[in-house]
């Protein structure tokens, strides 16, 4: 399967690493706005991807049978609207999949318009562990939903301080926290929940506006709480702009039992009346030694949810765990009612 991608940051960096890794997946051409080398671990003696500093003409070039668009937020609309009118009928994006929701729906039309298959990358749904609780919740082990609780606190105060952002300060270009880790966390949710938010209040938050030179407008926090369909609640908080940072814990209520998973490391479940017990979920397997230590910790769960990608195309039945582009509408629905707070 000749596979391409667009984006010469998480694209080259992740992406295309782990790519290569998959047996069925050839990687043919990359195209990058502003870099101009190709890292050497993309460079051999015969497979070499073709590098285009111009992505329309790697479409128009290149007979592509899988498109990853993993350019800037700003981008993403035109492209995989671009890719879809050209004839490529699989395709996966990354998130946020657009900058509003009334774009994502012209692309969910598009997408049905020309019968193409178009996956949002939510690749942390295939992480092991969070298979797991998933298994938990879906198999009744906690009953009915009550509450979904998901915090996350990174230390990056002095980052933010000494460090440029670039596009990721900017709210124009839906930089910001929301976008990059808040659409995971909406994404969880409603997966875990296999449900819909209904009413939401939320609050995005820039505690560190002004850094290494940058006046910043895009959010380095968010407090978001709501109710979903069948009834139950959630809350979620992000905070990097601190000096003191505690990881992720997602906490899962439900009427028969909790579920509590700690820095995606340690799953715990407790029968109602009964203490939380840790349960031991085997180590996914590593990824290869030359790899970056970013390509590495995406790789548990980039490379099965690809797998599951390559599945939907060749057989196309998707898994019931793969993140479609009615996924992406849906987030950027909750996200537009966040903004519009």
């Amino acid at each position: 399967m000749r596979v391409g991608i667009i984006g010469g940051g998480f694209g080259l960096n992740v992406q295309a690493p782990i790519i290569k890794m998959h047996p069925m997946l050839n990687l043919v051409a990359v195209s990058t706005m502003f870099r101009h080398e190709l890292p050497l671990e993309l460079i051999g003696e015969d497979n070499s991807p073709t590098h285009y500093r111009n992505w329309t003409e790697m479409l128009n070039n290149e007979e592509l049978d899988l498109l990853f668009i993993s350019s800037m937020p700003i981008y993403h609309f035109q492209m995989v609207e671009y890719a879809l009118k050209n004839g490529i009928k699989n395709i996966v994006c990354e998130k946020p999949f657009t900058l509003n929701s009334n774009e994502s729906r012209q692309l969910l039309n598009l997408s049905e318009q020309y019968k193409a298959k178009v996956i949002i990358d939510f690749e942390w749904r295939y992480l092991p562990i969070r298979q797991k609780a998933k298994e938990l919740i879906t198999n009744n082990n906690v009953g009915k939903l009550l509450h979904i609780d998901y915090n996350i606190s990174h230390a990056q105060y002095q980052v933010l301080q000494t460090s440029k952002r670039g596009w990721m300060g900017e709210k124009q270009k839906f930089g910001g926290m929301l976008g990059a880790l808040g659409t995971h966390m909406i994404d969880c949710l409603r997966w875990l929940a296999q449900d819909e938010i209904v009413s939401i209040n939320g609050l995005v938050h820039t505690h560190v506006p002004i850094g290494a030179g940058e006046q910043r407008d895009a959010d380095d926090a968010f407090f978001i709480n709501g109710k979903m369909k069948k009834n139950s609640t959630f809350s979620v908080q992000l905070l990097t702009g601190i000096n003191h940072g505690f990881g992720s814990h997602l906490k899962v209520f439900g009427d028969e039992g909790t579920v509590s998973l700690i820095n995606d490391k340690q799953i715990f479940y407790g029968k109602a009346k009964e203490q939380l017990e840790e349960i031991v979920v085997p180590n996914p397997s590593e990824a290869p030694l030359h790899f970056s230590l970013e390509a590495k910790a995406y790789y548990p769960s980039f490379y099965p949810f690809i797998e599951k990608v390559y599945e939907y195309i060749v057989y196309n039945k998707p898994d019931k765990d793969l993140p479609l582009i009615e996924d992406g509408h849906e987030n950027q629905v909750v996200i537009k009612k966040i903004l519009e707070i």
